[in-house]
């Protein structure tokens, strides 16, 4: 039961409150807002910005399906959480509610700084204090600074100085939440139900559970991971990648398990995000491009994989059916369009935070200016004969081709006289040879 003293905490609506701001961070286990919030002594009230005007439905109904989670998750141990429009909206809830302390974990691009900014002063004019913490990434931007004072830019360096700095001094986990229990705030009004996007396709469960289910999942098959996870269609990938951007499993956690049991090779994707993550701070966005025709068009047929390349069109249409895409061919979508189509980054860059459910702006945008830094023109039909060898990836998403032996799925234009690919392009876009 309550103490007297827990219970007097809500006599007075006016009673002070900490507020936790949930934003890629929508778990319990380690969770360091939670954990900061529990250190400020005050009862705590949970607060999400729901962000259904991105243009990213898939991306939306998995936050949302995360959040009711944690909401029925937090209400058991007397905790509500409500749920804003905006910024705004988060800041009316804060005066009405009596907030003294906003937490909320920390951003990593330029935009959203710029943002932060603005939220902070609007706080700060009522006169609360808005704290970051870092739940995003497994080490914050300010452990790993070089002596030059900047963001590193070369990943192999920032992997030697970010395993080192694990082994002598791993980031903790705290467990100062973990038998948290507070009386519920009775006489402060009811969360509305969680929203959902109905008619929405998920290839995946959102929330804390399903991420932890999905990881053990990996675990059992880790072992053939750094030898088949560069081929799409044997589905070899970790799939943490939209349960990290939620923030429904901890980056922290992960890599001390994968580091535990020698998982270098996928340890790798945890060091290379923080390395994005740290990275992004130094970049604002571009501006999209000007409109030019011949762009437009070769925007359009990539988008809806029309290009007349098999594995980039297959790609296309498998981001565009599931909201998903495996690494290995995000980055050859990306390097075709940047130095093949020769296309503007930042367009492709937005198509992608369109699609992709487990889109992260600081991740996508290191993807996409890593892609469009490369020198080297890529050979797609090596590429496709090297991540889908049998062509059973392309069959899957291409069923104008399914017909198709190995020998010539990859390269249809080449046999073009002889084969029926059922209404295909004969010829690709950029006229590859």
């Amino acid at each position: 039961m309550p103490s007297e003293a827990a219970r007097a905490l809500y006599a007075d609506t006016r009673a002070a409150h900490t507020l936790v701001w949930f934003r890629q961070n929508l778990r319990i286990r380690d969770n360091a807002a939670l954990c900061a919030a529990v250190a400020e002594g005050s009862p705590i009230i949970g607060i999400r910005i729901d962000d259904a005007e991105t243009g990213n439905p898939r991306r939306t109904a998995f936050y949302r399906q995360s959040a009711a989670e944690l909401a029925q998750v937090l209400a058991g141990r007397g905790i509500p959480l409500y749920t804003a429009a905006s910024p705004a909206g988060l800041v009316r809830l804060a005066v009405r509610l009596n907030i003294r302390t906003v937490i909320a974990d920390e951003s990593h691009t330029f935009a959203d700084k710029l943002a932060d900014n603005a939220l902070w002063h609007e706080l700060d004019k009522h006169g609360i204090t808005l704290t970051f913490v870092n739940d995003r990434s497994v080490f914050d931007n300010t452990d790993l600074i070089p002596d030059n004072g900047t963001a590193h830019t070369d990943f192999n360096r920032y992997r030697e100085v970010w395993l080192d700095r694990f082994s002598k001094h791993p980031p903790a986990d705290s467990d100062i939440f973990s038998t948290y229990r507070q009386p519920f705030p009775e006489n402060l009004p009811a969360p509305p139900p969680a929203a959902f996007s109905d008619g929405i396709f998920l290839p995946q469960n959102g929330g804390e559970t399903a991420a932890w289910r999905q990881w053990r999942r990996f675990i059992e098959q880790a072992d053939s991971y750094s030898v088949l996870k560069d081929f799409p269609s044997r589905k070899n990938t970790s799939l943490m990648g939209a349960y990290l951007s939620a923030g429904c499993i901890s980056p922290r956690l992960l890599a001390r398990e994968s580091l535990e049991r020698r998982l270098n090779a996928w340890t790798d994707n945890i060091i290379r995000r923080d390395f994005f993550l740290q990275l992004a701070l130094q970049h604002a966005d571009d501006a999209p491009a000007d409109g030019n025709p011949e762009h437009t068009l070769r925007l359009t047929l990539w988008q809806q994989g029309r290009t007349g390349i098999p594995i980039i069109d297959a790609s296309m249409r498998c981001l565009h059916k599931t909201g998903s895409l495996h690494p290995a061919l995000k980055r050859l979508s990306a390097d075709f369009f940047c130095h093949v189509l020769n296309l503007p980054r930042r367009e492709g860059e937005i198509w992608f935070a369109r699609q992709l459910t487990d889109f992260d702006a600081a991740i996508n945008q290191g993807n996409w200016r890593l892609a469009s830094s490369q020198h080297t023109y890529p050979d797609i039909a090596a590429a496709a004969h090297k991540t889908d060898p049998d062509g059973t990836f392309v069959r899957r998403h291409i069923p104008e081709l399914a017909h198709l032996p190995a020998a010539v799925i990859h390269t249809p234009w080449r046999a073009a006289g002889s084969i029926d690919t059922h209404g295909y392009p004969a010829h690709p876009v950029a006229g590859i040879p």
